[in-house]
């Protein structure tokens, strides 16, 4: 293991030095970047460090905003049944800045780069009592370290796609000397179970718990009241939403297209687009260039003249999920991998989805099986089934419903995973 583990080192120290030249614009002092490249290399300021020190603590590590809203449910359950102080690290600013406004009394940090010498020192500056790891993410120094001074590591929501498999495949020979020294693995199905452990798991280790992401749909469910929702956005009662969800900028010129389309056919609905990446979209000048009349969320309440909505913030796509008519969800039109099919049927409504999908494989296969969610081919499939129920409102209906029950079903993941890391906590 020392062998490898010095390999691995001296590669990414290497890779690191070689890409300064690359990323000096993101870590000089005066840049935005550089509070946050103090905390990835493991230097804390002295509020932080004395608040740390004050107890043990239970460290999260989230690479992005998605997969840290899958486990909200289980944050506040640990908050509830542990005392422990919560510490949640991130690779991305956006992340964190969202995560932020969600929870309070949690202790929010990047997540350190992954060299011996900085991961040393920030497991001890964070205090460390449980480290947990939120889907599938393997960092050897990380584990190594926390091996060697007795400190549990989890690895929940584990997730094996078919378009990383084979990568990792070509590096067994490492992950079989890593994996072992986690102290619990979680997998969302026995597919990814059994890839785990060809990849070098512990069997024993090993447990099939479902998908978090269920249980964060349920959750939110709760939350969100469409009736209030539409007040607040200034949206009729009676007008029909379709919401065009997580688009990645090489959906956004095709479905605008479609937009455009279902605009000209029916009078009486509202396009909802969301971009996935607010710093990247060119929706905007797709939908000028088209003469396409818009506004921004951050405008609303808008005119009522407006067609399409484009929803230029953060953590809101839950909200026009829930006044929707029926809902298209993107990264799946095109070799992504699709993003989160489910929260759409927290509220009833019928899913719509590309045939890319390999990140929520799993998911998918149980809303399509259920009846709650229609796969699309290409753009013209989408505008298709987007006409179809349009004009078949009891359709709609019929699979929210389905689609309701299928959410149901697939509930408890949280509970589950929340049993096994209080076996490390001392509860």
């Amino acid at each position: 293991m020392l062998i490898y583990l010095g390999l691995y080192n001296f590669l990414l120290l290497v890779s690191l030095i070689l890409s300064l030249p690359f990323i000096w614009k993101k870590i000089r002092p005066d840049s935005e970047f550089s509070t946050g490249l103090k905390e990835r290399l493991g230097i804390y300021d002295r509020e932080t460090v004395e608040k740390l020190k004050r107890q043990k603590n239970i460290w999260i590590h989230t690479v992005s905003i998605g997969e840290f809203l899958s486990i909200t449910p289980l944050i506040e359950h640990l908050r509830c049944e542990n005392k422990n102080n919560i510490v949640v690290t991130f690779a991305t600013k956006t992340g964190r800045g969202v995560a932020e406004k969600k929870i309070d009394s949690i202790t929010y940090l990047f997540f350190p780069i992954d060299i011996y010498p900085v991961m040393r020192n920030a497991i001890r500056k964070i205090n460390t009592k449980l480290i947990v790891i939120v889907e599938t993410e393997l960092w050897p120094n990380l584990l190594y370290i926390a091996n060697r001074q007795n400190i549990p590591v989890v690895l929940i929501n584990g997730r094996v796609s078919p378009f990383s498999y084979p990568k990792y495949k070509k590096f067994r020979f490492f992950a079989r000397k890593v994996l072992p020294l986690f102290s619990a693995i979680t997998m969302r199905s026995e597919e990814e179970a059994e890839k785990m452990i060809y990849l070098g798991a512990d069997k024993n280790k090993v447990k099939v718990v479902g998908s978090m992401k269920f249980d964060l749909a349920y959750e939110m469910s709760k939350t969100v009241h469409p009736e209030k929702v539409r007040e607040i956005l200034g949206i009729e009662k009676d007008r029909r939403v379709v919401v065009f969800g997580s688009l990645h900028t090489a959906e956004e010129r095709p479905i605008i297209e479609v937009a455009e389309k279902l605009l000209k056919k029916f009078q009486d609905i509202l396009v909802v687009i969301v971009p996935r990446y607010l710093d990247k979209t060119n929706v905007y000048n797709l939908l000028k260039n088209r003469g396409m009349y818009y506004t921004r969320r951050s405008e609303i309440p808008c005119n009522k003249k407006c067609s399409v909505i484009v929803v230029d913030t953060y953590g809101e796509l839950n909200n026009f999920y829930a006044i929707s008519e029926i809902a298209f969800v993107g990264g799946s039109l095109y070799r992504w991998g699709g993003q989160n099919p489910i929260e759409p049927l927290a509220f009833k409504k019928p899913v719509l989805y590309g045939p890319y999908h390999w990140h929520f494989k799993e998911e998918w296969q149980k809303i399509r099986e259920g009846g709650g969610g229609i796969e699309v081919s290409d753009y013209e499939h989408l505008y298709n089934e987007s006409v179809r129920l349009l004009e078949n409102p009891e359709e709609c209906k019929r699979l929210g419903e389905q689609g309701y029950h299928t959410l149901l079903k697939n509930i408890g993941a949280t509970e589950r995973n929340l049993k096994i890391l209080l076996c490390f906590t001392g509860n």
